[in-house]
């Protein structure tokens, strides 16, 4: 999956130094805080974890390339075919990444990816209570909250409440069409939006 400002491709070994190097530095503790592994202790034990992720059949990890040099990685999981349901998840943006048009693009791809190729019915969206940047990132993208699961995640020895996202194929209709408004360069002078995602969804 390519778009104008970065591409999707599957993760593979060799991805895991420039991966590590981006997130294990001055923000690492911030940027694993909410995940459930993490940080790690050097850069073999991280090449190890990403031959664990490799070797799980169940989920599907893309590196997140800009400039031909990976950023960060997302994944889809916990899929239910025959209910059509799938989760995007295990979301790492390394900083250079963070806050960027380029990790808004990486998302709406995935999300295009998931609908419109491979024909799912619902998205899902999970975080702990806690994690405010998820929470903020799930409602700009246009997903539905719909509760809390009650301490329904152990995180780091914590037992930790869960929030639920979800994003249907009916919904996706709005949101991919404010997502291919506000990608528009005419909505970007001097790489500053002129309108917000929110702001052009309330439009679509």
């Amino acid at each position: 999956m390519t778009g104008d400002h970065i591409s999707l491709v599957p993760l593979c070994r060799e991805d895991a130094d420039d991966i590590f190097r981006l997130t294990h530095a001055g923000e690492r503790d911030e940027i694993w805080a909410d995940m459930k592994v993490g940080p790690f202790d050097g850069v073999e034990s991280f090449r190890a974890h990403v031959g664990d992720l490799l070797g799980d059949q169940s989920r599907v990890f893309l590196t997140l390339r800009t400039a031909a040099r990976p950023v960060g990685w997302l994944c889809l999981m916990e899929a239910r075919p025959a209910h059509r349901v799938i989760e995007l998840g295990y979301i790492l943006f390394a900083p250079v990444l963070q806050r960027t048009v380029a990790a808004s693009e990486s998302l709406f791809l995935i999300m295009r990816h998931v609908f419109d190729d491979l024909g799912y019915r619902r998205l899902e969206w999970t975080c702990t209570t806690a994690n405010a940047k998820s929470r903020r990132a799930a409602d700009r993208l246009g997903f539905v909250f719909e509760g809390i699961l009650r301490e329904g995640l152990t995180l780091k020895g914590r037992p930790c409440d869960i929030c639920m996202y979800s994003l249907l194929a009916r919904d996706w209709v709005a949101a991919n069409a404010a997502f291919l408004i506000w990608l528009h360069p005419d909505n970007f002078v001097d790489g500053r939006q002129v309108q917000s995602l929110e702001q052009v969804r309330v439009r679509v």
